[in-house]
């Protein structure tokens, strides 16, 4: 007797919680606006214990028990997330209510919807990391407004938000700040502290060349620094599944906080030596390796981009020879603009080997040989803003430097070209 096909599992990686989702076991919503009081209704007149799990302790509404966990609450408790449709818990696709058809497939860990086409498309998904300071938020921000409205024209694409929440929490808390009240964005609360910050920013990158288009997911969590300070902090908030799970990884720098530059640069409202970019990009590596099982002389194989932010100040002319041992200079080639259009690998391959000997000097060679545990790697400047702010405001609005390098960089991983 011939032997039964066995279907091949797709396996699908929620931007959301992180989560390995198997494709044969996913979750639905009805979107019938009735099913979820019902439910409930159902489960208390039965006694239901297996459904009852799912009702809110009154009795009148059912519970996402799953995204209430995946938020670090007691699903028995008066926090229990509240399912504003009936959430169908197995892959038949019909909801057990109503018994009409679910079209609204989301992931079974968090509950969040799953795009269509995930299978066909896939998903790579890009972190950005960095120190307290380095100007996290305000480099996600241009970056998001210079992805929809230069880089997916140049390269036949289009960016869109996932969802409502994105394009609302983008708009209100990053857009209208920066580029309509050209001021400064706020700090950004800690992972623990704020059920927001652990909601990311949800791109999809389409890239319309050729018969199958590209797609890429990007999945924008604003961490504050202070969470990345050691692995134990990383691994309580449960940083260390999206971090290890990554597809690519932004690694900000802020030059004016590295002491041997500090010292020496003269800029308005520069800030205080920061943490060690060295010892928190070494926090990186062990929550990866713990993840991932990796021994110690094993390459991480998660691409790594480090990016030099705010890096306009280091092109500036020298006030004396102090200064001059810390400045790039004119004749840098950060001044030579990429070849439009495509993955221009010689222009960055310049900056990179450039930057390398840069950072090798000003840092030292321990931060160097940290970026050599990963793979693939590559060093880049950028600054989202283009110049110093004045207090909190921006009275020249924002002039963003080559803030899509890195991403370019990332996205010719996987075969952008």
């Amino acid at each position: 007797m011939a032997k039964k096909l066995q279907q091949r599992s797709i396996s699908y990686t929620c931007p959301y919680c992180f989560s390995k989702v198997d494709m044969s076991k996913i979750h639905y919503v009805c979107t019938g606006q009735t099913c979820a009081k019902t439910f409930a209704a159902e489960a208390v007149s039965t006694r239901d214990s297996k459904k009852l799990q799912y009702v809110s302790k009154d009795g009148l509404n059912e519970i996402d028990r799953e995204k209430t966990l995946a938020f670090g609450k007691d699903p028995l408790g008066p926090d229990a997330i509240i399912a504003k449709q009936h959430i169908i818990r197995d892959s038949s696709g019909f909801c057990d209510v109503c018994k009409r058809p679910a079209y609204v497939r989301v992931c079974p860990t968090c509950h969040n919807t799953i795009p269509p086409g995930a299978e066909e498309e896939g998903n790579k998904i890009f972190v950005i990391l960095g120190p307290k300071g380095v100007g996290k938020s305000h480099y996600i921000a241009v970056l998001i407004n210079q992805l929809r409205n230069a880089i997916s024209g140049e390269f036949n694409g289009v960016l869109n938000a996932a969802n409502d929440s994105t394009t609302l929490r983008y708009r209100d808390v990053y857009y209208h700040r920066l580029y309509e009240e050209k001021r400064k964005l706020q700090p950004t609360l800690s992972f623990g502290s704020s059920d927001s910050s652990r909601e990311p920013l949800i791109f999809y990158l389409r890239i319309l060349n050729g018969d199958k288009p590209q797609v890429f997911t990007f999945a924008f969590f604003d961490t504050a620094g202070e969470d990345l300070t050691s692995a134990n902090r990383m691994m309580s908030l449960s940083l260390n599944s999206f971090i290890a799970q990554a597809s690519g990884i932004v690694y900000l720098v802020d030059p004016m906080q590295i002491r041997y530059i500090n010292q020496r640069i003269h800029v308005d409202n520069k800030p205080e030596v920061g943490p060690s970019a060295t010892d928190v990009l070494n926090n990186i590596c062990e929550i990866i390796r713990s993840n991932k099982k990796l021994k110690g002389k094993d390459k991480i194989d998660i691409p790594l981009a480090v990016s030099l932010t705010k890096s306009d100040v280091l092109l500036k002319i020298p006030e004396d020879e102090e200064e001059s041992k810390v400045l790039i200079g004119p004749n840098s080639s950060i001044h030579i603009p990429r070849e439009y259009g495509k993955y221009d690998e010689e222009n960055f391959e310049q900056i990179n080997a450039e930057l390398e000997e840069y950072m090798r000097r000003v840092i030292g060679p321990d931060f160097i040989n940290t970026v050599y545990s990963f793979k693939h790697h590559s060093i880049f400047a950028v600054s989202a803003l283009g110049c110093n702010p004045t207090g909190n405001s921006l009275p020249r609005g924002v002039s963003p430097m080559r803030v899509e390098d890195p991403f370019l960089w990332l996205l010719s991983r996987e075969g952008l070209r």
